[in-house]
């Protein structure tokens, strides 16, 4: 399979070093991931025999020096017109707009290239038009890793609820806001957690759509599309984030109970409710369990009552390895 990689941040470099290591067993599946351009936001790698993916790594520390095959200004969206593909692996970073991932998204779709990826912003911004080109060209669009990086949501349902119904769903979805509270019940200020939570890499320095839930109402509204076939947009959540949360938090102490960023999903009589805001759960909630970076989602069923699971995060590793699936199930 011939695959195109649009992003080179801290996922896109997880996802090259997980393709090394499991090259052995990705073989053993019968398949072949022969990388034929690498984009980033400067220029692309491009090699239709096959590019080196060590190389790569390598020099992309090296700031490209001494690499033949790196064009600077030949943008991403010229490599997935120009170069020959079966799959396009989109991971630039999200926005309000969706773009550059909406187009880079529509114009692979439109051509008939599958999709794989964690950009959240295109299908928040665009679902329908998305699944329409999808739907219409034949190629499949995976996006997994858009909502938990490796917590299984989509797949679970694909393969294990096929004729049974979400009634709702409840999800701790961002592990910085978990983060952070954390360290505000340990005794913190907002301030000097949201701080500590910088330096040790758990949030950006642009850190608003976290802390305020865009970022989980993002997520949400895959979600909901995905599940309900909604149309849902943005505006559609009702959202609040965790600024000003230590009064919450203290009274959770008092009441032996922990506060959590909380995103609800439900369909009452075909209407669509989304919310994301801080709620406290007792002690003996699995929710409770949820701490640090970690995530967690509760489905309730119409027939297998309530789901519960949660997942360790670490690092962009995960976020990497959810989308290493999608691709190895493109092929199928």
């Amino acid at each position: 399979m011939k695959v195109q990689i649009v992003g080179l941040g801290n996922v896109g470099r997880s996802l090259l070093e997980l393709m090394l290591e499991e090259k052995a067993a990705i073989s053993c599946l019968g398949l072949d991931f022969n990388v034929v351009s690498i984009s980033d936001s400067n220029g692309s790698v491009i090699d239709e025999e096959g590019i080196d993916l060590k190389s790569v790594i390598d020099r992309k520390r090296g700031k490209w020096l001494g690499c033949e095959d790196y064009h600077i200004g030949y943008k991403a969206i010229d490599a997935i017109r120009s170069v020959d593909s079966d799959l396009v692996v989109e991971l630039t970073p999200s926005t309000r707009s969706g773009e550059p991932g909406l187009s880079h998204i529509a114009t692979s779709l439109k051509l008939g290239k599958n999709v794989v990826t964690a950009n959240k912003g295109p299908l928040v911004a665009q679902y329908d038009y998305l699944r329409e080109l999808s739907n219409g060209n034949g190629a499949k669009l995976l996006y997994e890793a858009t909502v938990s990086a490796q917590l299984p949501i989509f797949c679970l349902l694909d393969s294990c609820f096929i004729v049974d119904k979400v009634e709702k769903l409840e999800g701790i979805f961002n592990a910085t806001t978990n983060f952070i509270i954390g360290e505000v019940e340990s005794g913190k200020t907002f301030e000097q957690a949201l701080d500590h939570a910088i330096k040790a890499g758990w949030a950006e320095t642009n850190y608003s759509d976290d802390v305020d839930g865009v970022d989980s109402a993002r997520k949400l509204v895959i979600l909901a599309n995905t599940l309900y076939d909604s149309h849902s947009k943005l505006e559609d959540v009702e959202v609040k984030g965790i600024r000003g949360i230590e009064p919450l938090v203290n009274e959770a102490r008092g009441l032996k109970k922990k506060v959590k960023l909380l995103c609800e999903l439900s369909r009452v009589q075909g209407a669509v409710r989304m919310t994301v805001s801080p709620k406290m759960f007792p002690l003996d909630d699995p929710f409770a369990t949820i701490n640090q970076g970690n995530m967690g989602v509760r489905f309730t069923f119409k027939n297998s009552q309530e789901i519960f699971i949660s997942a360790q995060f670490n690092s962009p590793r995960q976020t990497a390895y959810a989308v290493l699936n999608d691709m190895i199930k493109a092929d199928k």
